[in-house]
Order: structure tokens, then C-alpha cells, then sequence
């Protein structure tokens, strides 16, 4: 890996508004590399990520295609902690791999990775990153966006809610990165705020 490039991981929690920060990163010309794309990727047939959760899973997560069922699979590991930690590790080693790779391809000097779960994988000490840098919302305001959102796509808000209790609480993560950026507001001041670290970094 060249040691010159620069390697930022943004993070944060479900409903926290991490992809709206991507987002704005990839619109100010920064390569963002996705690990739930990544993820989406290994989940088509023939792939390793694929193959190893066959293999761990069994034929009953599979479609009469050969499709992956992640419906089933959610229902599976949804109330078993100890196959939830399976299905992760079998994802982050792959996730991570990919990962590594991207950033030895590209060409650029500043890399952002997309990580939802960073801080809750014990995979992230594979990669050879600088910072972390957290998307964060109170969990008060965190709850009422995911509520909503849940209610939009027609999904039961508690099971939405129960994502959350699988993740490390919002505010436990504050204290296990670098840098904050609050999302509270309205998509103007994320931007600001996005823009303000940015130069505070030297890194436009």
C-alpha cells in the first residue's frame, strides 16, 4: 500500500445521515469507496462472500434461482446474537479485502471509506487507515428519523429500532474517533459543516 495516500474512514450509525455526507464528499470530487455496495456485490451468486455464507448458512437462505435471500437471512440472525457475529465476520473479511484493494488501485492522494459498522468490527485493524471520522446525531433524534423513515418504507419501527440495539450506542462512538460532524441540522449546514473539516484538514 503507498504510504502517501491518505485514508479516512467515515462512519456512524443507522439514521445518523452518513450517506448524505458520502454524498457530498463524492460531489466535491473525492473518491468514496462503499463497503455496503461492496457487500451488495459478494452477495451475487458464485462470489467468495457468497459462497462462505452457503456454506455457514445452509441451502434454506437460497432461492430456486440461486439468488441470495437476504430476507431470510435477516430473519435468521435477527434473534441469534452468535450467527449475527458469524454473518459479520464472514461479510467484514470480505468487505475488507475489497477494500484494500481499492485503495491499491487509486490513484488518488485521499481516500474516504464508506463504513457503517467500522467501530463495531474487529476487522477495521486489517487496514491501514488515518482517521475515523463520525456522522452524529443525538439518539433522540436519531429514534424519530428512523421511525420515520420506517414508516415511509412501510417497515415495522420496532424492528427498525432493534437495529440500533445491535449497534454500539451513538454516544459511546463519540469518544472512539477523530473527528465529529454533526448532522442535526438541515442539509446546508451539513454541507458547511463538512466543508469547515475539509479545510481544517488541508484537504481542500
Amino acid at each position: 500500500m503507498m504510504q502517501n495516500k491518505k485514508i479516512i474512514i467515515i462512519t456512524g450509525s443507522i439514521g445518523t445521515g452518513k450517506s448524505a455526507v458520502t454524498n457530498i464528499l463524492r460531489q466535491m470530487g473525492f473518491e468514496v469507496l462503499d463497503s455496503d455496495a461492496i457487500v451488495h456485490e459478494g452477495y451475487s451468486e458464485g462470489k467468495e462472500m457468497y459462497n462462505n455464507v452457503y456454506k455457514f448458512f445452509g441451502k434454506d437462505i437460497i432461492d430456486s434461482d440461486g439468488t441470495l435471500n437476504r430476507q431470510k437471512l435477516g430473519q435468521i440472525v435477527f434473534n441469534d446474537s452468535e450467527k449475527l457475529e458469524k454473518l459479520n465476520e464472514i461479510i467484514h473479511s470480505s468487505v475488507y479485502k475489497k477494500l484494500i484493494e481499492g485503495i491499491d488501485k487509486s490513484e488518488n492522494n485521499v481516500i474516504f471509506l464508506d463504513i457503517p459498522l467500522a467501530l463495531e468490527s474487529n476487522s477495521i485493524s486489517t487496514l491501514n487507515y488515518d482517521e475515523i471520522w463520525l456522522v452524529y446525531v443525538n439518539s433522540e433524534i436519531q429514534k424519530e428519523r428512523l421511525i420515520k423513515r420506517a414508516n415511509k418504507d412501510n417497515k415495522n419501527p420496532q424492528d427498525v429500532l432493534k437495529i440500533i440495539s445491535n449497534q454500539l450506542p451513538i454516544e459511546k462512538k463519540r469518544d472512539m474517533v477523530d473527528e465529529i460532524i454533526n448532522n442535526e441540522g438541515t442539509l446546508e449546514e451539513l454541507k458547511l459543516e463538512v466543508n469547515k473539516l475539509l479545510e481544517r484538514k488541508n484537504l481542500i
